[in-house]
């Protein structure tokens, strides 16, 4: 089973993705409010793919990228972000992030990139 980390306030959007996919492939979306509690997460489980908001963390993404990545240097990662953040996107790109989103994000958008990222038919 394939599991994905996402720090995200958007709790919804992942909960109906779950739904929409949970038929068709065996994806577990685990969601966190705060960056200690998933790398508790990321840490305790195999996960494939980590998704964080940069409107929750700033400047931050940075260096929890670089620990996610000491960690797992295969992890994939993708961002989610408003306009405004994108010079903290590209620094992040250099990182070797796979993709971003820019706000507001769509189920159908988001369920194209994890699909994309992880090569799996949703």
């Amino acid at each position: 089973m394939d599991r994905i980390l996402a720090l995200t306030n958007e709790k919804e959007l992942f909960s109906e993705i779950q739904e929409k996919i949970q038929d068709r492939t065996e994806i577990d979306i685990i969601t966190c409010m705060d960056n200690l509690n998933l790398i508790e997460k990321f840490v305790s489980q195999h996960t494939e793919l980590v998704i964080l908001d940069i409107d929750l963390l700033n400047e931050k993404v940075i260096k929890l990228i670089n620990i996610l990545r000491a960690i797992n240097k295969n992890l994939k990662i993708i961002l989610m972000l408003s306009n405004d953040k994108m010079s903290i996107c590209s620094l992040a790109l250099s990182l070797g992030v796979v993709s971003y989103l820019v706000k507001p994000v769509s189920n159908d958008n988001l369920t194209k990139i994890i699909s994309a990222t992880l090569k799996i038919k949703i």
